[in-house]
């Protein structure tokens, strides 16, 4: 009876997640390109050489893994929650795999804490349940640590044998290499294990070698009709454009620790909303979410900081059940990490963000797992634990429901099945123009003459101040084009002082698609005001211009 519990709890948590997927941004510029990306295989079925684009550099990562793992859903169902669908699955699998290896790390741990908080943390369902590349870097993530930790002999269970441990992380490695720049973080691990043991013997680490090669090369098969057909150079996408050797500021080394303990946390407010205007709007319409979501914050601010603390006192005994070698290995682990993050900066044009070291999250993960033990070990420590879950996970169900309308695929899901169906992506987005073998960047029928500056019109707009003095903008807009739709309109509002002069001047993107006819009011946030001005005017300077959909037939607009 406890087995159909479990299961039924997990196929439960496994649904939480991916309708919480499919809550999340869709139509930004990140999320559209690597849904491109499969959809233009799907429809096409022209075999994809390269994947995510790395915007910094206007280079693309080689490999045609990130387009096959968006279309290869499409083609078993061609509807666009499928590659949510798989996505879910890798994700899922992978995060109850590192919950099981932590719970046979800590056997007096409660289940119930951390397969739950792996599950729901603000990381885990932010960064492996919606479509963007950064989601498909949990799963191999997971998998190469899973090896690593299983031939570290301080913290090994012995459940894989070293050819397997070290198939594993060569496979999870070439995986990351297709999918996110991050993967180089995980050779010196990787070196380290193979050093580790050196005790083996010639024979040992040849064989440990090979182990790692074997796995390589499963993943690696989609690595290399990219570079036959393009050769190092162009095959390469220009992703050596990413290194870029400099001096990076000691502090860094503070905020990427910091960073690196909130994996694990309850980090919440970088996930809601852009700024702090918006996320202060946000909270102003949603009020019923604010007492939650702050208490949410709290705990989640609390946490790194007393991990931390409990870090710097390595003589201190967590908890009887924590193995002190395990939990100084792991310390030590984390402490290689961030110091193999902060030298990274040193070498790439990339400034420091959390998501771009995300490939390690499953030490701090662990190293959590271990900490706990430390909170738990009382039955009130237990019961405010159970609260802060329920809590966590009260509050993400009520932002799907919030931001889901706003944000979601369901903000305009017909149009995106109807491309589908028509297997037409120039009805959905364009590849970026830097992309390599990426199809057209504008629509191939340029007799349509379209003028997105003309076509695209505000009718009326207005502005007022908004909470803590944002500005808040209401516009109504027409897509009057009667032969294109346009996509992500690119507004600009300028703010004059009373002699006329220009004071501020502002730009962002409207992500969503308007078919011809369309006219739509709405409600934009321009962030907090900057100098005083006496006057302000908002228009369009840009949009992309698509194929419409046709009026009929359409797909039901499902309602999220």
């Amino acid at each position: 009876m406890k087995r159909w519990r479990f299961a039924l709890l997990l196929a439960l948590c496994f649904a939480f997640r991916l309708a919480f997927g499919l809550s999340r941004d869709f139509f930004f510029e990140d999320e559209t390109q690597i849904f491109l990306l499969g959809f233009r295989y799907y429809a096409t079925a022209a075999w994809p050489f390269f994947g995510p684009d790395v915007v910094w550099t206007r280079s693309e990562i080689p490999g045609a893994l990130q387009p096959l793992l968006v279309g290869l859903p499409l083609k078993v169902v061609a509807i666009p929650e499928a590659p949510f669908v798989l996505l879910n699955l890798l994700s899922f699998a992978a995060v109850c795999a590192l919950a099981w290896y932590a719970c046979e790390q800590l056997p007096t741990a409660p289940r119930w804490l951390i397969w739950g908080w792996f599950l729901t943390a603000p990381w885990t369902l932010q960064f492996s349940a919606h479509i963007i590349n950064t989601s498909y870097i949990l799963a191999p993530s997971i998998l190469f640590f899973l090896g690593f930790f299983e031939v570290m002999p301080r913290i090994s269970l012995r459940r894989l044998p070293p050819p397997a441990a070290f198939a594993a992380m060569g496979f999870a490695t070439v995986w990351l290499m297709q999918i996110h720049m991050s993967w180089p973080l995980l050779l010196p691990f990787a070196a380290m294990a193979w050093i580790g043991r050196r005790s083996q013997g010639p024979a040992g680490a040849a064989i440990d070698a090979a182990s790692f090669a074997a796995g390589a090369l499963i993943p690696g098969a989609l690595l290399l009709p990219t570079l036959w057909r393009y050769g190092f150079s162009t095959g390469s996408g220009g992703v050596l454009r990413n290194i870029h050797p400099h001096a990076v500021n000691p502090w860094i080394l503070v905020t990427t620790l910091a960073r690196f303990l909130s994996f694990a946390s309850l980090e919440i407010s970088r996930f809601v909303a852009t700024d702090g205007a918006k996320r202060l709007e946000f909270f102003q319409r949603h009020l019923w979410l604010a007492p939650g979501a702050a208490a949410v914050w709290l705990v989640g601010t609390i946490q790194p900081i007393w991990m931390l603390v409990d870090l710097c006192r390595p003589s201190r005994r967590l908890s009887a059940s924590v193995p002190p070698v395990k939990w100084a290995a792991l310390r030590r682990q984390a402490i290689v990490a961030v110091l193999f993050v902060y030298a990274s900066y040193w070498f790439v044009m990339e400034p420091p963000q959390a998501h771009a070291f995300y490939v390690l999250s499953p030490i701090a993960f662990m190293l959590a797992a271990f900490w706990w033990m430390g909170c738990v070990d009382s039955p009130r420590g237990r019961r405010i634990a159970a609260a802060v879950l329920i809590l966590n996970i009260a509050v993400h169900a009520g932002l799907a429901v919030a931001e889901g309308p706003e944000l979601s695929l369901y903000k305009n899901r017909e149009v995106v099945a109807t491309a589908l169906r028509l297997k037409s992506p120039e009805m959905f987005a364009h590849r970026r123009d830097f992309a390599v073998d990426g199809g057209p960047v504008v629509l191939s029928d340029l007799s349509r003459g379209y003028d997105p500056t003309r076509d695209f019109q505000v009718l009326e707009s207005a502005y007022r101040e908004g909470p803590g003095h944002s500005l808040h903008w209401t516009i109504t807009v027409r897509n009057s084009s009667a032969v294109v739709a346009f996509r992500d309109p690119l507004y600009i509002s300028t703010y004059f002082d009373e002699t006329g002069a220009v004071v501020d001047e502002r730009h962002e993107r409207i992500k969503d698609i308007f078919q011809p006819g369309d006219t739509r009011r709405i409600d934009l946030n321009d962030g907090f005001a900057g100098p005083p001005f006496a006057r302000a005017q908002l228009k369009i300077a840009a949009a992309e211009a698509l194929l419409p959909a046709p009026p009929e037939p359409r797909t039901k607009n499902f309602k999220f």
